[in-house]
């Protein structure tokens, strides 16, 4: 971490930083990606920027889709909107390091205040607080008032989309129990070989849950559509 104990990096260390990937970087592209609304590094009492970890590593996404994927700006920015909200897109994958598969443990993620979903996460406050209501999303008490999770950002933008569908969250609570039932079952079945939580046990243990996790939804999304045969036998 540059200088003392600062959490944060100045624009010129960001270049620095990335300069040998990116030689033809400078503190003005930077500028120009923080007036594209690319980025939004936080700013000091005298107004200089804040380039955080999440910063730099989305301004390095910026550049890697440019240099490599050859996407355009107004692209990307619509990428970056999807990362956003907690949907990866499959193409994304391979470069953003990212993908639907869980990262342990799920209460280091970040937090988002409530009171800013609106404009953080495009969604109204009252929907959060009516999804924390069902059990859906999980709120805690941060510095900014009460936050939602990470981990818990995706699940709030599936649930506003269903929606459109005329799926209220009191419809959807049979699904946290699902979750939990099938969360009780992985522990089962795994708890014996996890026991000993060193790093290497630990990746395992990931590996091993993404990939039931993967199997196990193939399986519900057959089984859901042999079901909805049934019942649409017309139309599926």
């Amino acid at each position: 971490m540059p200088e003392g104990h600062r959490d944060y990096m100045t624009i010129g260390e960001v270049v620095e930083q990335l300069s040998a990937q990116y030689p033809d970087l400078s503190i003005s592209k930077i500028r120009f990606l923080e007036d594209e609304g690319l980025v939004s590094p936080e700013r000091t009492g005298g107004g200089y920027r804040k380039f955080h970890p999440g910063d730099v590593s989305r301004i390095e996404l910026v550049l890697r889709l440019q240099k490599e994927h050859f996407m355009p700006l107004a692209v990307i920015r619509e990428k970056l909107k999807d990362i956003d909200k907690g949907r990866v897109p499959p193409e994304l994958a391979p470069a953003t390091g990212r993908s639907e598969a869980m990262a342990l443990p799920l209460e280091e993620a970040e937090t988002v205040p409530v009171s800013q979903a609106p404009e953080l996460l495009g969604l109204p406050t009252s929907f959060v607080k009516e999804l924390a209501s069902f059990g859906l999303v999980t709120l805690v008490a941060g510095e900014r008032g009460e936050e939602i999770a990470g981990s818990d950002i995706a699940i709030a933008h599936a649930c506003w989309d269903l929606r459109k569908f005329g799926i209220e969250p009191r419809h959807l609570r049979m699904y946290e129990t699902f979750a939990e039932r099938e969360a009780g079952f992985f522990s089962q079945a795994l708890m014996p070989s996890g026991r000993h939580r060193t790093p290497e046990v630990r990746q395992k243990l990931m590996d091993t849950l993404n990939e039931l996790t993967e199997l196990t939804g193939a399986l519900k999304r057959s089984m859901l559509h042999r079901a909805l045969a049934r019942v649409f036998d017309d139309v599926m």
